[in-house]
């Protein structure tokens, strides 16, 4: 039972590396869909949405692996800097839908 479980670490972190896309599609439609509904509506809170959503769920990644791969920087340096646009991205969401709607 417990022959099934044991997985080598390198499948393991191939499995963590493809498991990072499904966050970053699903932030591109998030975002996507708040920027048509921005478009359409020319509701300016729902464009800081958008781009709360786009920095939360999507430049996480890329940026990481930017800062893995070619500036090789040490891993809790690494989790400080991509945390950032985290920060930016939920306080964006949070003033978006916060503020109100000026009709």
């Amino acid at each position: 039972m417990l022959e099934v479980l044991q997985i080598d670490f390198d499948t393991l972190r191939t499995i963590r590396q493809a498991s990072e896309l499904v966050p970053m599609i699903l932030g591109l439609a998030i975002s996507y869909l708040a920027y048509t509904a921005y478009q359409q509506n020319q509701s300016r809170p729902m464009l800081y949405v958008a781009i709360g959503f786009m920095l939360v769920l999507f430049v996480q990644a890329p940026l990481g692996l930017v800062l893995i791969y070619l500036l090789e920087l040490p891993t809790p340096v690494l989790n400080i800097i991509v945390q950032v646009p985290e920060f930016i991205g939920l306080g964006l969401i949070l003033y978006g839908l916060w503020v109100p709607r000026h009709d």
